[in-house]
């Protein structure tokens, strides 16, 4: 059992973050760290019988803890690894890892020094139905995939989120462009070679919509659309030479809820319904696994930095 302290106390930390370390069956929470959520003290103790602190200081001085699960806003996140780092914990962070390239390597290379685990989660790839998905196109189901079209974009947000607001790291790249980002990069299995990005701001301080081009090499592209102010979309499709696969709900699921996967081919269709899974379970079961393996440490560093890579180059 790996014991961790959890750092940002919002929804998603509270909604299926703390619920899944809990019954992960490999990690126990000892201990959560919020200075902005003091009004959630008793909130916390009623619904997980955990304490609250308020920095991370007084929780390394009163609880006894390996790792840090962070899912406070982007532009915290630097100096809560840095801090959680220089007391040897190893780090699981919520997307996107830095506010920018430089943070990013920082980071790394701060983590790599003392030997510690440095992983940026993008929970949705530890749902069963990719690895559905992948047994399409390994069995030759849609013959050479060539194109992976991205969409994940949502209604108005409230205008004090921190996604509006650039100190916090916010704007729509970092959060949900990064998810087709980083599952475009994972389908081809390579790095683009070229980009081509629009972003718009709407008179925010931050980008808040975006349609962007990847040129994977080799006759593989992939086209992304992302944004605060659309319609709710999760979705990707991956069109292959022989046919194409699509998921309705790529990146956001709820633990319960059955996800569909349509197969199209020539005359063909087929549309699956799939078993419903904890993909924040699975992640954490994934890191817990794994966190003292070095090879994967190294891939985790990596992984952070490459993907950063790509959405710098947006801002060129």
């Amino acid at each position: 059992m790996l014991n961790f302290a959890v750092i940002g106390c919002g929804n998603l930390a509270m909604k299926y973050a703390i619920p899944a370390l809990i019954n992960s069956g490999v990690s126990r929470v000892i201990v959560c760290i919020d200075p902005n959520r003091r009004g959630q003290r008793e909130a916390i103790k009623e619904k997980f019988n955990l304490p609250l602190v308020t920095t991370i200081d007084e929780a390394i001085k009163k609880y006894d803890f390996d790792a840090v699960y962070i899912a406070a806003p982007t532009g915290a996140h630097r100096e809560i690894v840095l801090s959680a780092a220089s007391f040897n914990k190893h780090i699981l962070c919520e997307k996107s890892l830095g506010s920018n390239l430089n943070e990013v390597k920082e980071m790394v290379n701060f983590c790599k020094e003392r030997n510690l685990a440095l992983f940026e989660g993008f929970m949705y790839q530890f749902h069963t139905q990719h690895q559905f998905v992948r047994k399409l196109i390994d069995d030759g189901e849609i013959g050479v995939p060539f194109h992976f079209l991205g969409r994940f974009g949502f209604p108005p947000i409230n205008e004090n989120d921190f996604r509006y607001k650039k100190e916090l790291g916010g704007g729509v790249v970092l959060d949900a462009g990064a998810y087709t980002v980083h599952a475009a990069r994972h389908l081809f299995g390579k790095e683009p070679v070229a980009s081509c990005a629009i972003l718009e701001n709407e008179d925010k301080e931050v980008d808040v919509r975006g349609t962007v081009l990847l040129d994977f090499g080799n006759s593989n592209t992939a086209s992304l659309i992302f944004g605060f102010n659309n319609m709710y979309q999760s979705n990707y499709v991956i069109w292959g030479s022989k046919g194409k696969i699509t998921l309705e709900r790529a990146y956001a699921l709820p633990p319960n809820f059955n996800p569909t996967c349509t197969l199209e081919k020539q005359g063909f269709k087929e549309v699956y319904t799939l078993n419903p899974c904890d993909h924040f379970v699975e992640e954490f079961k994934y890191f817990c696994k794994n966190y003292k393996n070095e090879i994967e440490r190294v891939s985790w560093y990596n992984e952070a930095i490459n993907q950063s890579k790509v959405l710098n180059d947006f801002f060129r």
